[in-house]
């Protein structure tokens, strides 16, 4: 069956389901940014309180814990040192002169979105200032790697924090209206060859699609209700088979619905979410609880500290 490639926003009548569209090759590589300089010291979102801060010994431990999760998984990953991705953007072009420690570089699902079948990424554009300087450095190391690089225009773009293939399918599911502009995901349809559903973001405890949204595999999706409008649940309902809702508050209190579906089989979950956990569980999946706390301090837990890459 031929699927439009085009945004279907979540008003839109669509005449396919996920599986009418091309299958798609899984990522092969997750991606992580050691926590050499993380901590809380500013406010972007409705979690970060600067005065409180973090704690950089417990969340570097947390990191560890997270990393040796995934090397005793069916997961191939890699480690960005966020210092020698500072020093060879500016070896590759000595205009670059943002600030050498970023407290959220750790979160890299941010700073990019793989693109489908292929070795490469689509830089993000941050919405904050605060961020902005990441992606010159995460756009180095991509080169170093070999990855092909591309870049959008339109608007602000947070990269799979906002951007999320659907499962196995040359599908997209493009959050938008807190941090990545609607108008991004036409340029992205026509640059990846690809529909794009989009799906509204309304409440800003849910400023990202990834905190949200969590398609565990091509029939299954984990989701906060919450944080879309009508429309936008209405599309999620008609394009999955099993609808998860989080625990009650486990999506605000312990960020439930941002964690990692490996393949289909694995997914892990930030631990203190325990209703959530069970429900995941229930639906066959096997989940991996990793303690996420002080990185929830400043919004993000498991998806948001790891990249999906090709």
């Amino acid at each position: 069956m031929s699927v439009e490639t085009a945004v279907h926003d979540p008003t839109d009548r669509i005449g396919f389901v996920p599986t009418d569209t091309d299958a798609r090759s899984r990522e092969s590589t997750t991606l992580l940014v050691r926590p050499d300089h993380f901590g809380v010291s500013y406010r972007i979102n409705p979690y970060m309180r600067p005065e409180a801060g973090a704690d950089a010994a417990r969340a570097r431990e947390q990191w560890d814990d997270l990393r040796g999760v995934y090397n005793d998984l069916p997961a191939r990953t890699t480690v960005l040192d966020p210092d020698e991705a500072v020093a060879g953007a500016r070896d590759r072009c000595p205009a670059v002169q943002g600030p050498t420690q970023l407290p959220d570089m750790v979160f890299c699902a941010n700073h990019g979105l793989a693109l489908p079948d292929e070795r490469g990424v689509v830089l993000s554009r941050m919405a904050t200032s605060e961020r902005a300087d990441e992606v010159d450095y995460f756009a180095a190391w991509c080169e170093d790697q070999d990855y092909t690089v591309h870049t959008v225009e339109s608007g602000p773009f947070e990269g799979t924090g906002d951007a999320i293939w659907h499962p196995g399918r040359r599908l997209l599911w493009g959050g938008y209206g807190i941090r990545t502009s609607r108008a991004v995901y036409d340029e992205l349809a026509d640059l990846l060859g690809v529909p794009v559903l989009g799906l509204e973001l309304v409440d800003k405890r849910y400023y990202h699609l990834d905190v949200c949204f969590a398609p565990l595999d091509q029939s299954t999706v984990l989701v906060e209700p919450a944080a879309f409008t009508d429309a936008s649940r209405e599309r999620i309902e008609g394009c999955f088979d099993r609808v998860i809702e989080a625990g009650p508050g486990e999506s605000e209190s312990g960020l439930a619905c941002n964690c990692h579906p490996i393949d289909g089989e694995h997914v892990v979950m930030g631990a203190g979410n325990p209703e959530t956990a069970a429900r995941v569980a229930d639906a066959g999946f096997e989940v991996h609880e990793v303690p996420t706390d002080e990185f929830q301090k400043a919004g993000g837990s498991v998806r948001c500290l790891t990249l999906s890459l090709g």
